[in-house]
């Protein structure tokens, strides 16, 4: 998408000036300019709810003439242009949770990490935010972060399913933002920030009361996959002996099920990243085998204190395949708890690990229908070969939006749907 003039001129006139003169780009720096580039691969268009733009900064030492100027590559988030869309997302509310998250949440966790500058790199380096909560000061927020395209990073080819050696790095690197949290809660003082910055990040899926606007929209899109399942050739298995009698009375239980699943139950609750999947996430490949070599997080903007499942269930059920789950579900858990590891600092009074496969078993149960939540508006979008009709979707009615998320995506959404009811069930989390 072009960057209008007048975004263009706001970051020349405003935003680097600002950000230069208090001291994001280095002591004693001049700005000289700022320039807008092409984006690498398809990050902008996976980021829906926000408007990207590239670019690069150039700074000059103050009194050093004859030191060539310095060239800062910086990825620009704006809120949707469009008013509408930017108030259906909450944006305001994201906007502030993403900003901090990335100057308050990470370096607090990475204070306590084995390792605090590998903590600190599982995200870009945040350079400069304008966001306030309210976001009503007159002035365009923007969020600047350190462009890592120039090492290597970026966004898989893979559109929604992600192969084994991509799910396991993804895993491994979510396993060590987790583990930041047990780190932190291993000390008072460290529990005690914890517990206070995540209890500043605000709300961003409930509107006027209800998860996502509407009484109706667990059960609305959630009944999908269910329904599918039944409809399928292994229907009758899961249709009789009250197989699936728990995951309908939590459907029906709509927003107060969400409520539920996002209730953070110690002393297992962690600090999420809250939207973990391929869209969110960039990767580094070894230029000898093309294979994926390091991954880092972005887009924090739905962080919150919650169950570690929260994370793993939508990651797991949105970006891996039906076969994959099925074989590799153990090795994928494994993977995620050594990322835990990582992070954890060395324990020389014996104390036992802070989370274990049979504690993430014990989660996905009690949590892990908050992923395919997600999923069943999420999922089948993605899979659609249409683009979504932004303009339908801003102006019908809660219930118009149900029945048009229910059409999206058509036979392969409702059999994708369907494999996550039908893996839950089969490992007894619902």
């Amino acid at each position: 998408m072009p960057v209008s003039p007048s975004r263009t001129e706001y970051l020349k006139a405003s935003v680097f000036p600002r950000a230069v003169a208090e001291g994001a780009f280095g002591p004693d720096a001049r700005f000289v300019s700022f320039t807008v580039e092409d984006g690498p691969g398809d990050t902008a268009g996976a980021q829906f709810a926000s408007d990207i733009v590239f670019g690069t900064v150039t700074v000059q030492t103050n009194g050093t003439a004859t030191e060539p100027p310095r060239r800062h590559p910086v990825v620009i988030k704006f809120k949707n242009a469009n008013p509408v869309m930017s108030a259906m997302m909450n944006m305001h509310q994201k906007f502030y949770n993403e900003y901090l998250f990335y100057a308050r949440l990470l370096p607090e966790l990475a204070r306590h990490a084995a390792h605090p500058a590998a903590a600190l790199a599982l995200f870009p380096r945040l350079l400069y935010s304008n966001a306030t909560l309210d976001g009503a000061d007159g002035e365009e927020q923007v969020i600047v972060i350190a462009s890592i395209s120039p090492a290597g990073y970026r966004m898989t080819d893979q559109r929604v399913f992600l192969d084994a050696q991509h799910v396991l790095l993804a895993l491994r690197k979510l396993g060590a933002l987790h583990g930041l949290s047990y780190a932190a809660k291993a000390s008072p003082d460290g529990r005690r920030a914890l517990l206070e910055l995540t209890a500043s990040l605000a709300e961003t899926q409930w509107f006027d009361g209800y998860w996502y606007k509407s009484p109706r929209f667990l059960p609305g899109t959630g009944y999908r996959g269910v329904n599918a399942l039944i409809d399928s050739a292994a229907g009758a298995k899961y249709a009789t002996a009250g197989r699936l009698d728990r995951v309908r009375g939590m459907l029906d239980g709509g927003s107060e099920t969400m409520a539920e699943l996002l209730r953070p139950v110690e002393p297992l609750a962690v600090l999420c990243h809250g939207d973990f999947c391929r869209n969110n996430l960039l990767f580094r490949y070894d230029p000898a085998t093309g294979q994926p070599a390091d991954a880092t997080m972005f887009d924090p903007a739905q962080a919150r204190y919650a169950s570690p499942a929260v994370d793993l269930s939508f990651f797991l059920f949105m970006n891996t395949t039906d076969a994959d789950r099925t074989a590799l579900w153990d090795d994928y858990v494994a993977a995620y708890l050594a990322g835990v590891a990582d992070v954890q600092p060395p324990a020389g009074d014996g104390r036992p690990a802070p989370l274990t496969a049979a504690d993430v078993d014990a989660e996905m149960r009690a949590h892990g229908l908050y992923g395919y939540a997600q999923c069943s508006f999420f999922l089948p979008a993605m899979v659609d070969t249409r683009p979504p009709d932004v303009e339908r979707l801003t102006t019908c009615t809660d219930d118009e939006r149900i029945e048009l998320i229910n059409e999206s995506g058509g036979p392969e959404a409702d059999r994708l749907l369907a494999s996550i009811v039908r893996h839950m069930a089969d490992r007894q989390y619902i």
